[in-house]
């Protein structure tokens, strides 16, 4: 089998692609070594990429035909990668970027792959970050060669950013979800979705291009919230507030940004139109939540917002 460097692999997006991939090549895992896998159908790589002198050492021995970067969220670890690699050699190279990367006041939702980049994100240096280290693929590698994925939010089991988790955790508890009242539009793609995407770009299912993933239409704030009191069983408990008059972040307390995150996934749907429903996602996502929900607990800087709002709102409910 043809070998396959997979750049990340330990925790979430990275997991659920060596699952897809780790029997179709001979399959290689760099990271930290902070989580071993423990699977026989993968050799790990410990190194810290950013250390470049390292991670050309490790890497010299092998030539790889395939490379899935996930880890890499600035220009220079994705240059560090490039040196290391023998790039003649190399069939495909995908890139997991993010739709953080679009103007969102120049650009109308949905959001194109054409659309402008930049302009002030509120995802700030991440984003500028990841444009950045689109550019520099762009720039080294050939076009036949290079695949750019830009999801929006990714859900599914084993996230472990305070999302759907969270509020699978509000709602069993009957506690208050605060939405903002702007109740916005956001995208999602379910991970293993976007694993498949992944394994086939590098099959040339999906060609070299740029794409933006996720589902056919975005879902508003509180209808995503529905959707997990759905498959907890149980309605959730929402409380529309002004979060720019709060004495709080909207980041302390609610896990999106308010503004809409849309994306327009024409161009990808020619080449993979299936998608898991998203019921049947976050019933996977939440049977995964029962397995750490006697250890989950809200981070103490939350539970301090969360506190704040229910004062503000005279909230008897809140804590």
């Amino acid at each position: 089998m043809e070998k396959l460097l997979i750049m990340g692999g330990s925790y979430f997006i990275g997991k659920h692609v060596v699952d897809t991939l780790k029997d179709r090549y001979d399959t290689y895992v760099l990271n930290r070594g902070s989580r071993s896998l423990n699977d026989d159908r993968v050799t790990e790589l410990v190194c810290d990429r950013n250390d470049h002198a390292a991670l050309k050492r490790i890497l010299q021995p092998h030539v790889f035909s395939y490379v899935v970067d996930i880890s890499a969220f600035n220009g220079e670890q994705v240059n560090g990668l490039l040196c290391a690699l023998d790039l003649p050699a190399l069939k495909r190279y995908v890139f997991i970027s993010t739709s953080a990367v679009y103007d969102i006041h120049k650009a109308k939702v949905p959001f194109r792959e054409e659309d402008a980049l930049g302009g002030n994100s509120p995802f700030k240096q991440y984003a500028q970050n990841k444009i950045i280290a689109e550019a520099i693929l762009k720039d080294t590698l050939d076009a036949d060669k290079l695949t750019i994925f830009r999801p929006p939010f990714v859900y599914g089991e084993d996230n472990y950013l305070l999302r759907e988790r969270l509020f699978f955790h509000l709602i069993e508890n009957d506690r208050p979800i605060y939405l903002p009242k702007t109740n916005n539009h956001i995208h999602f793609v379910y991970v293993k979705d976007l694993a498949m995407d992944t394994a086939k770009a590098l099959k040339g299912v999906i060609p070299p291009d740029i794409y933006n993933v996720g589902y056919d239409h975005a879902h508003t704030f509180q209808a995503y919230i529905n959707l997990c009191a759905s498959v907890v069983g149980k309605p959730a408990i929402i409380r529309a507030v002004d979060h720019e008059t709060l004495p709080v972040k909207l980041q302390d307390y609610f896990p999106f940004f308010a503004y809409d995150n849309v994306l327009s996934v024409k161009k990808i749907k020619a080449y993979a139109k299936e998608d898991t429903p998203i019921k049947t996602g976050l019933e996977n996502a939440y049977h995964d939540y029962l397995a750490i929900r006697e250890t989950f607990a809200l981070p103490e800087k939350m539970v301090q917002a969360r506190q704040k709002i229910a004062t503000c709102l005279d909230d008897a409910g809140g804590f």
